[in-house]
């Protein structure tokens, strides 16, 4: 199986210049763990996760009011050239690599487009569904079900 039959795509991207509050808010609406940041150009530049951009935004009780928080803006507080796979590599390979460097999300990248990005959730659906192959993914997709033949 390749990581082009999982990936989720269109990704969802965050502009680097992006405020880390409104960058927090998406991750929250969409009940992401992170997302892939890019350029002005739509190239990816790297990955913004919810820890990034948690650390160093509250402040202690009794911290002075004029402390600033780490960070304006996602470019701030990314993880830059991040863990990325491409979209013909075979899924056992991507998933130990996420497990490897305990990261939650790999983005897909073709000729540096971002084209679709893994999670651990797509990873668990595909196991959910008890799909094995490339050919189970595909047969799901293009609703033939147990080996029946499309009409046509």
């Amino acid at each position: 199986m390749r990581a082009s039959d999982v990936m989720t795509s269109p990704v969802i991207t965050i502009p680097e210049l992006t405020p880390i509050p409104a960058a927090a808010a998406l991750l929250a609406s969409h009940g992401f763990t992170s997302a892939p940041v890019v350029d002005s150009r739509r190239r990816m530049i790297g990955i913004v996760t919810e820890s990034d951009l948690v650390r160093g935004q509250i402040r202690p009780e009794g911290a002075s009011a004029g402390a600033e928080p780490v960070g304006a803006t996602v470019s701030g507080v990314m993880t830059a050239d991040p863990l990325f796979a491409r979209p013909e590599d075979d899924l056992a390979e991507v998933v130990w690599r996420m497990q490897d460097g305990s990261v939650r999300s790999v983005p897909i990248v073709r000729d540096e487009e971002l084209v679709g990005i893994v999670t651990r959730r797509d990873v668990l659906r595909v196991i959910a569904r008890g799909e094995l192959t490339s050919d189970d993914v595909r047969q799901r997709r293009s609703g033939v079900a147990d080996g029946a033949t499309p009409s046509g």
